[in-house]
């Protein structure tokens, strides 16, 4: 079967002036290959020309990115051997997301593009150079053909590469003799290539190694480079070369999920033993801040109004981090592997505050005449509407105008007005959001010591009843069975990310969600952790530091509310976690900060609150996010 090399489009008979000196530079060489894509192929000539130039030489997928899904590699893998910990079903999957995702996306098709002009080319050399006026010009040739020789042996490389690896080592020779790179590149420039052989022989050797429900892709890149070479088309040769790559890329992630789940159980179980050497190797090597660890927990157990436990002080620390401390210095560097998780449970923690102060914002809002039960279903409408509005980011910042008109429907409802909008009452909604949602005001610190002084008790509880446990039976207790995704992500060859197999979306109560995700991340840290660094003797500098109080959010007694924090400047140094020194401090009452200044708007702001509080506790249940509260005795702390 004669490869598409053999036959050339009829716009190559266009005359393309040919140097005349027989030993051009090789800048005139690539000049005349671009000018040879843009004057000869299609419509797109000009576009692939600018592919092939630019476009990287590797493809998107080789031995090497698919090099992390190697057994040896995801044994030594830290950051899969804790997250395994909280995820049944974590498996590895293409990583495309967010703007670094389509750059790669981008940056395949290109190279894809690219391949395509290459191949354009091989069939313009070979109906060229043997035309009996080129004879003179054999050397010229030559120098194309090396020239242009970028990506289409990086390509069957890849592809031998990746296939040695999933297939027995009996049918290594197989392999290495048929997809003899050299070879294939000599066949292709001669016209002599039988991409049909070729694309039967691989469907037989994929078809044998890789799982049955790969076997329809199989046969589409089959057909693909099949029809390619039937009809000339270089275009369904190139997607026949890109099918290819990700079926290989899919296989290689087939066993390496494969492998996750076998192995499952014992990397959970050796959890604690491997992050204890890993970090004490890393701790050797100066990468782990340990003074900053060590002075923030010396600080809490300082700072708590009671003599805590160790663990109780590490509870109560990493909740005051979550819920009042910077998005920018959460938790010291002996958390580096919980940040996605930390980061989770600060979104929610926040999220349910900023659920409470547009609550405030209805009530505040609402006419005397709306009665107490009607504002109180008023209110759970709009914590719905508000979830619904902010999405799974909770982004309640820039939602504050969609917000804002929720707050003004519903109260036009309650009032049975029947204007769509009222301007005035928007503008006044908008105001107080834009005050209010936000970390350090008034607002957000009154929920936060409340929340805080619900959770902290369930948090130690939670903890505590479980802190003997191992890392397995923590998972089989904390982390909820998900059932495996029916379908299957598409790769496009970009490296693979792993990827957690989701949450469960109806949560009964939940604080317990947090109590349960919570608890996990602090016993298992403390497992790791407490022999490493916070039960290690403190030195004398670092007591020192601690004699002053600490910067980070208020102290709080583990049976009491917490005060809120005294005045200070945190100092942020480049590599390193928030560290209390050169703190500063006022002696004003460890309470909630009085206005500066007793102006009108001020005092009106004053009364609102007070009028809003006396209007919340007259309701029976004003919040679906305050369920339980009335037995917690009785629940669940997982």
């Amino acid at each position: 079967m004669p490869s598409p090399a053999a036959t050339t489009p009829d716009s190559i008979d266009v005359d393309i002036p040919i140097p005349d000196n027989t030993m051009p530079t090789e800048q005139e060489i690539q000049y005349d290959i671009f000018n040879f894509i843009k004057e000869l192929m299609d419509s797109d000539g000009l576009q692939i020309a600018y592919c092939y130039e630019h476009a990287t030489k590797k493809p998107p997928i080789t031995q090497e990115s698919l090099a992390e899904l190697d057994m040896n590699r995801i044994i030594t893998n830290p950051k899969l051997r804790h997250d395994v910990n909280f995820d049944r079903e974590l498996h590895f999957r293409p990583n495309l997301d967010g703007s670094k995702g389509r750059q790669k996306i981008k940056l395949a098709d290109d190279f894809w593009r690219a391949l395509e002009g290459e191949l354009f080319v091989y069939s313009f050399i070979l109906e060229r150079r043997w035309r009996p006026e080129e004879a003179q010009n054999e050397a010229y040739w030559e120098q194309v053909i090396r020239a242009n020789q970028k990506r289409l042996p990086n390509v069957f490389t890849a592809i031998r590469d990746i296939l040695k690896t999933l297939v027995p080592d009996s049918d290594q020779q197989k392999i290495t003799d048929r997809l003899d790179v050299d070879l294939l590149m000599q066949q292709i420039e001669r016209g002599m290539c039988d991409y049909v052989d070729l694309a039967n022989w691989l469907a037989k050797v994929l078809t044998a190694h890789c799982a049955p429900m790969r076997d329809d892709l199989v046969r589409k890149m089959q057909k693909s480079i099949t029809a390619g070479a039937n009809e000339q088309d270089l275009n369904k040769i190139v997607k026949g070369l890109r099918q290819l790559l990700n079926i290989l890329e899919h296989m290689k992630l087939d066993v390496a999920n494969h492998q996750i789940r076998h192995m499952r159980p014992l990397l959970v179980e050796d959890t604690v033993n491997f992050q204890q050497r890993y970090n004490a190797h890393r701790m050797e090597h100066k990468k782990i801040d340990v003074r900053a660890a060590q002075t923030w927990f010396l600080c809490e157990m300082d700072n708590c109004l009671e003599e805590p436990t160790h663990l109780e002080a590490l509870t109560t620390a990493l909740l005051r981090d979550l819920v009042y401390a910077d998005g920018n210095s959460l938790s010291p560097g002996t958390f580096y592997l919980d940040t996605e998780r930390l980061r989770a449970l600060r979104v929610d923690l926040h999220s349910r505050i900023y659920h409470y102060i547009c609550g405030d914002v209805l009530v505040m809002l609402a006419g005397q005449s709306v009665s107490q039960s009607a504002l109180s279903a008023a209110m759970r409408e709009l914590y719905s509407r508000v979830s619904a509005i902010v999405g799974p980011s909770a982004r309640f910042g820039d939602r504050i105008e969609h917000i804002a008109s929720e707050i003004v429907r519903i109260l036009l409802s309650l009032e049975n007005r029947s204007q769509p909008i009222d301007i005035q009452l928007q503008g006044h909604a908008e105001q107080r959001l834009v005050e209010d949602l936000r970390p350090g005001t008034i607002a957000f610190n009154e929920h936060a010591e409340a929340l805080t002084a619900r959770l902290l008790p369930k948090l130690i509880r939670g903890v505590s009843t479980r802190q003997n446990m191992s890392a397995i039976a923590l998972q089989d207790e904390l982390v909820p069975a998900i059932p495996v995704p029916s379908t299957n992500p598409v790769g496009l060859g970009f490296g693979a990310v792993l990827e957690p197999a989701g949450m469960n979306s109806e949560v009964v109560d939940l604080d317990a969600d947090i109590v349960r995700r919570f608890a996990h991340v602090v016993i298992l840290h403390w497992h790791v952790w407490k022999d490493l660094v916070y039960l290690q003797p403190l030195n004398d500098e670092i007591e020192e530091s601690c004699s002053v109080e600490s910067s980070t959010p208020p102290a709080m007694s583990r049976t009491s509310s917490p005060v809120m924090p005294p005045v200070s400047h945190p100092v942020y140094r480049s590599g390193h976690k928030f560290v209390p020194e050169a703190i500063v401090t006022d002696d004003q009452p460890m309470t909630l900060p009085a206005p500066a200044s007793s102006t009108p708007a001020q005092q009106s702001r004053n009364n609102e609150r007070r009028n809003v509080e006396s209007r919340r506790s007259s309701m029976d249940d004003h919040s679906q996010w305050r369920q339980h509260d009335h037995s917690e005795e009785h629940q669940s702390t997982g």
